[in-house]
C-alpha cells in the first residue's frame, strides 16, 4: 500500500477553527513570593468561576484580598465561584507562591466570555511553563472541571452526596435560605413541585412516580410514595379536587383523584395525549384565571388531535423566503410547526386550544395578576455567534402570536413586525420554572417580581416588570445564586416562604425554603426598563382582530403601523388580489426615512412571496443596499439574492470589508452562497477571508459548522484556475483542529473502524450518487484530489488521482486510513518543527535542507516558503500526525459515509451498480 494515501484527503477546512472564547496558552508559574496579576472588568457579569492548580499544598488564591481558597496539590483544577468578588473596574488575583496555575473565567452577556490566565504577564514569576491543553493530564481539562455553564455537572452521581449547602447560596440582604431535605437513596431526582390542599409538598420524580413530603411544625419530615406509574411528571397542578399531571415519558397529561381519601390516587384518567419526542418535551402546566389547565410543550410535541379551529393561533407557516437546507444536520433540525406551544386543555380535557407557537423549549408558564401570561424560553446555545440565535428570554404570550422559532438556520429575529418582543433577554441560561410572588412575605418590589429559575448556571432570577400599554418590559436581578444549584421548580408556599427544588438529569435534589427577616418596606434599586417608540404588543392584537375577517383587510399607500398591520394581515391571510395590494403598499415604504419602517415592508413582502404571492422586483430595494441600518442591509441582501440579481455579490462583498461582527461574518457569505454566478476572484476572496476572520471570533459550535459548511459549498462552485489561486483563503495557513468543546456534539461522531465494519457490505448497492457528492465535499476531499469526471465537481488540483483508488484498496482499508491517518505517513509528507535560539517556532512540511539552512512549508496548499538558517535552530522535531487530521468523517452520519465509500467503488461512475437499489 502506497504511503502517500494517508494524505489523500487535504486538511479539513473545518479544523482550521479555532473555539476563541476557549483560553490559549495557559502557563505553570514558578515563584517563592507572591504572584499577582491586575486585570479590569467592565460591563454585566453574569457568572465568575475561578480555576485552580497547584504543584504544592497550602497556596492561597485571593482576589482584591478576599481569601478564595486554599489550594492543595491535586490531579484536577478546584473550581470556585467568586461573581461577589469581581468588581467593577480594577480587579487583582494573587497566589502564595508557586507552582500553581489560575484560569478566571468572567460570563458576560450572551457572546462575551473572557477568560484571565496564569501567563507571563503575571508579576513575581521566576519562570513559567506552557501547559498543553488538548492532554489527557490538563488539570484544566473542561469535561472534568466544570466551567460556569455546566455547574449542574458538579451535582452529578458520584460529585454530591447532599445538595448544596446554604452556605454556598447569596441571596439578598434581609433574606435567608434553608436546606429543607437532601434527595435520599431510593428518592430519585426531582423535577417538579406543588403545594396540595392540606401544604405538604408533592415532588415528581425524573423516572417514575410522585413522592409527598409532609413537614410537621417541629420540623420532622415523612416521604411516601404516592403514584409509582407515571413517567417523568415535569408538570403537577392541584385544582378542582384533583391533581393534573403533565408526564413526559408517558406523553400523557393525567387527571388524578383520591376517590376514598387514603392520600393516594385510585383514579387515574387521560385527558390528553401528544406524539413527537421527549426531549423538549411535556412540559410544566398552571391553573389559567379561567378555570382551564394551561399546559406548555417544548419543541419536540407534536399538536394533539382535536385542536379547536377557532384557536387564536392557526394561520402559522414558515413564512422565509430563503430556504435552510442544513436543517437536517442540524439540532432540532426535525421540528415541526407550530414548534413549541401553549395550550389551553379543559378539565375534561375535551376543548383544546392552541393559544401561541413558535417556542423552542419554554419548561414552564405564570400568570401575573392581570391575567397575562409569562413564560421564560430556551436559546440554542451551540449557536451563540451566529446571525440566527435566539437568546433566552422572557416572554408575554399573548393569545395568536408566533415567537419564531423555527428549525436549523430559520429563525425569526426579534425586529420581524409579525413577531412579538420579548419582556427582558436574559442571555446565556437553561430555563426551568417561572413563578410569581404573590402570596409572599416579601418587600413588595420581591411580591410583585416574577421568578425565574436558570438551571445550567445555578440562579433563580427576579424579573422586576412595568406595564406600558398593553406590552410588558423587565429587567433582571440575580435573587439568589449558587454553585451547584440546578433548580427545576419553585412556588410561594403557604407559608409565606419561595420553596425551590434542584435536581434533574439523574443530579443531586434538595429542597429549600427562602425567607425574608429584614424590614418589610426595604426596597432595592433597580433600573428601570428602556422604552421604546412602538407598542408591538397592541399592534398584534390589532393585526389579530383583522385575520378574523380576511375578506374585510383593506390596505392602503399610508406609512402608519395600522395599515402596517393591515398589510401583514392581507399577506398573511387575505386572497391574491389582496396579497398584491399589500405589496404595492409595502413597495411605497422602501422610500422611508425610518428603518423600522422599511423592515416592516420587506417583512409584508416576505409573507406574501413565501404564501404564494408572484411580483417583480421593487424600483427602489436596490438602492437600499448599503444602508444606515444593518438589519436593512441584511433583509435588502437577501432579497436580491432572491431576486437572483448578480451585482449585489460585488456590493455585499465590498460592504463585507468593512464589518466585524460575527453576525455579519458569517450572514453575508451564507446568504451569498446562494447565487452561483456572477463572482470574480475579488469578491470569492473577500468571502472567504470574512469567513477566516469569523473563525477567530467568539462562538460555539454551531457558529464554526455554519463557518464550515459555508466555506465548502462557496468552494464548490470554483473552477480549478480559481482554486488555485485563492488556495490560502480557502484553506487558512496554521490549521489547528477544533476543541472538544466546540465540536457541535448534535452531528458529530467520533467514528471508529469497528462502528462501520458490519455495514461495509451496504456499499456495494442502494446507495445514493447525490448524497455521495455532498459527502464528498462535505469532508473537503474534492478540493485536493479529482474523484471524476464529473465537471459539477472541483478538478483536485493538489492530490493525487483518487478515480481508480478503489482497484487497489478495499472499503475497509479506505476506511482505516481516513479515519487514522496517522497510522502510515509517507517521510516527505511528514511535518517538521523548528525551534529558533530567540523562541520562534516554526512548522511546516520539508521542502529542502543543506549544510546552512532549512527550508519549511507552512501551509500545503500555497506557495509560501520559511527559510532558517541552521545556525538559528536551538531544537528540531519530527511529528509523528499525519498533515491530515483525523475525524475527517465525524461530520457525517453512517449513511454518508457509506456513500462516500461507494463513491470511490464505483470509480464515481454515476451509472455504476452500487446506486441501483437491491
Amino acid at each position: 500500500m502506497p504511503r502517500w494515501f494517508t494524505t489523500f484527503l487535504c486538511l479539513t477546512l473545518a479544523a482550521s477553527a479555532q473555539l476563541a472564547n476557549l483560553p490559549p496558552d495557559l502557563y505553570w508559574l514558578t515563584s517563592d513570593a507572591l504572584l499577582t496579576k491586575s486585570f479590569e472588568h467592565d460591563g454585566k457579569l453574569l457568572m465568575g468561576i475561578l480555576f485552580v492548580a497547584s504543584h504544592h499544598d497550602g497556596v492561597e488564591i485571593k482576589i482584591n484580598d478576599k481569601l478564595v481558597t486554599v489550594a492543595n496539590k491535586n490531579t484536577h483544577a478546584t473550581s470556585h465561584d467568586v461573581t461577589r468578588l469581581v468588581r467593577e473596574g480594577k480587579n487583582t488575583i494573587s497566589a502564595s507562591r508557586g507552582p500553581v496555575a489560575v484560569l478566571l473565567e468572567l460570563n458576560g452577556d450572551t457572546n462575551k466570555k473572557r477568560w484571565i490566565r496564569s501567563d507571563k504577564t503575571w508579576t513575581g514569576s521566576t519562570a513559567a511553563e506552557s501547559i498543553a491543553l488538548n492532554t489527557p493530564d490538563n488539570p484544566f481539562d473542561l469535561k472534568k472541571t466544570f466551567d460556569a455553564y455546566n455547574s449542574w455537572q458538579l451535582a452529578k452521581p458520584g460529585a454530591q452526596s447532599t445538595a448544596t449547602p446554604v452556605s454556598e447560596i447569596t441571596v439578598p440582604p434581609g433574606f435567608r435560605v434553608e436546606l429543607i431535605r437532601s434527595a435520599e437513596t431510593g428518592e430519585d431526582s426531582w423535577v417538579s413541585m406543588a403545594f396540595d390542599p392540606s401544604g405538604r409538598i408533592t415532588l415528581g420524580r425524573e423516572k417514575k412516580g410522585l413522592l409527598r413530603l409532609t413537614v410537621s411544625g417541629g420540623g420532622e419530615q415523612k416521604m411516601e410514595v404516592i403514584e409509582d406509574s407515571l413517567l417523568e411528571c415535569r408538570g403537577l397542578v392541584y385544582a378542582h379536587g384533583a391533581l393534573y399531571a403533565n408526564a413526559n415519558n408517558s406523553k400523557t397529561l393525567y387527571k388524578l383523584r383520591d376517590l376514598d381519601g387514603d392520600g393516594l390516587f385510585e383514579e387515574k384518567t387521560e385527558l390528553m395525549t401528544t406524539g413527537g419526542g421527549v426531549g423538549h418535551g411535556r412540559n410544566h402546566i398552571k391553573l389559567g384565571p379561567d378555570g382551564d389547565i394551561y399546559v406548555v410543550h417544548g419543541n419536540n410535541v407534536l399538536l394533539p388531535e382535536n385542536i379547536s379551529p377557532k384557536s387564536p393561533l392557526r394561520n402559522y407557516f414558515n413564512d422565509q423566503l430563503i430556504p435552510n437546507p442544513w436543517d437536517g444536520s442540524m439540532f432540532d433540525g426535525n421540528v415541526e410547526l407550530p414548534a413549541g406551544h401553549v395550550l389551553r386543555v379543559s378539565t375534561d380535557g375535551k376543548e383544546r386550544t392552541l393559544i401561541a407557537g413558535g417556542l423552542r423549549n419554554p419548561l414552564d408558564i405564570a400568570f401575573h395578576r392581570s391575567g397575562a401570561l409569562f413564560t421564560f424560553d430556551a436559546d440554542m446555545e451551540r449557536d451563540v455567534g451566529t446571525h440566527f440565535y435566539m437568546p433566552t428570554r422572557v416572554l408575554q404570550i399573548v393569545p395568536g402570536a408566533d415567537y419564531g422559532w423555527r428549525r436549523g438556520t430559520g429563525r425569526w429575529p426579534s425586529w420581524y413586525a409579525d413577531c412579538v418582543p420579548s419582556v427582558v433577554d436574559i442571555g446565556l441560561s437553561s430555563p426551568t420554572a417561572v413563578f410569581f410572588g404573590y402570596g409572599s412575605a416579601f418587600p413588595k418590589q420581591y411580591e410583585e417580581a416574577l421568578y425565574i429559575c436558570d438551571w445550567s448556571y445555578g440562579r433563580l432570577i427576579a424579573v422586576h416588570m412595568e406595564k406600558r400599554g398593553q406590552r410588558y418590559v423587565g429587567v433582571q436581578e440575580t435573587f439568589a445564586t449558587g454553585r451547584p444549584l440546578n433548580l427545576t421548580d419553585g412556588a410561594i408556599g403557604p407559608d409565606g416562604a419561595l420553596w425551590f427544588i434542584t435536581g434533574g438529569r439523574g443530579t443531586q435534589s434538595g429542597l429549600y425554603r427562602i425567607s425574608f427577616h429584614g424590614e418589610k418596606d426595604t426596597i432595592h434599586p433597580v433600573t428601570s426598563p428602556p422604552a421604546s417608540k412602538v407598542d408591538r404588543t397592541a399592534l398584534h392584537a390589532t393585526r389579530m382582530a383583522m385575520e378574523e375577517q380576511p375578506a374585510a383587510i383593506k390596505v392602503n399607500k399610508e406609512a402608519s403601523w395600522e395599515n402596517i398591520m393591515a398589510c401583514l394581515a392581507a399577506a398573511r391571510v387575505g386572497n391574491d388580489s389582496q396579497r398584491q395590494a399589500a405589496v404595492r403598499s409595502a413597495s411605497e415604504w422602501l422610500t422611508n426615512n425610518d428603518p423600522e419602517i422599511i423592515l416592516a415592508a420587506l417583512r409584508v413582502m416576505e409573507i406574501a412571496s413565501a404564501r404564494g404571492c408572484k411580483f417583480e422586483i421593487p424600483p427602489a430595494l436596490p438602492t437600499l443596499f448599503p444602508h444606515k441600518d444593518a438589519r436593512v442591509s441584511r433583509e435588502t441582501c437577501k432579497w436580491l439574492v432572491h431576486f437572483g440579481d448578480a451585482s449585489i455579490i460585488d456590493k455585499a462583498t465590498q460592504h463585507l470589508k468593512t464589518l466585524t461582527a460575527s453576525e455579519d461574518l458569517v450572514y453575508y457569505p451564507f446568504i451569498l452562497r446562494y447565487l452561483k454566478s456572477g463572482w470574480t476572484q475579488e469578491s470569492w476572496r473577500i468571502a472567504f477571508n470574512a469567513l477566516n476572520q469569523a473563525e477567530k471570533l467568539n462562538g460555539a459550535s454551531t457558529y464554526f459548522k455554519v463557518i464550515a459548511d459555508t466555506r465548502s459549498e462557496l468552494a464548490a462552485y470554483l473552477p480549478p484556475s480559481e482554486a488555485v489561486a485563492l488556495a490560502g483563503v480557502i484553506h487558512p495557513p496554521k490549521p489547528a483542529p477544533l476543541l472538544p468543546t466546540a465540536l457541535p456534539g448534535h452531528s458529530f461522531r467520533q467514528w471508529k473502524v469497528s462502528d462501520l465494519e458490519p455495514v461495509l457490505a451496504q456499499v456495494k448497492s442502494g446507495r445514493s450518487y447525490e448524497k455521495a457528492k455532498a459527502a464528498l465535499i462535505s469532508s473537503q476531499c474534492v478540493f485536493c484530489h479529482k474523484v471524476s469526471d464529473d465537471p459539477s465537481l472541483p478538478a483536485g488540483v493538489f492530490g493525487p488521482d483518487l478515480i481508480q483508488v478503489r482497484s487497489r484498496f478495499s472499503s475497509k482499508d479506505l476506511l482505516m486510513h481516513i479515519l487514522e491517518p496517522s497510522v502510515v505517513i509517507d517521510e516527505k509528507f511528514r511535518s517538521v518543527t523548528i525551534t529558533k535560539t530567540d523562541g520562534a517556532i516554526v512548522s511546516g512540511a520539508l521542502e529542502s535542507e543543506d549544510d546552512e539552512r532549512i527550508v519549511l512549508k507552512p501551509n500545503p496548499l500555497v506557495p509560501d516558503v520559511v527559510e532558517t538558517a541552521k545556525a538559528q535552530i536551538s531544537a528540531r522535531k519530527v511529528s509523528e500526525v499525519s498533515p491530515m487530521p483525523a475525524g475527517l468523517l465525524n461530520a457525517l452520519n453512517q449513511d454518508q459515509i457509506l456513500d462516500l465509500l461507494a463513491w470511490f467503488e464505483a470509480g464515481g461512475d454515476s451509472k455504476s451498480a452500487v446506486w441501483k437499489k437491491p
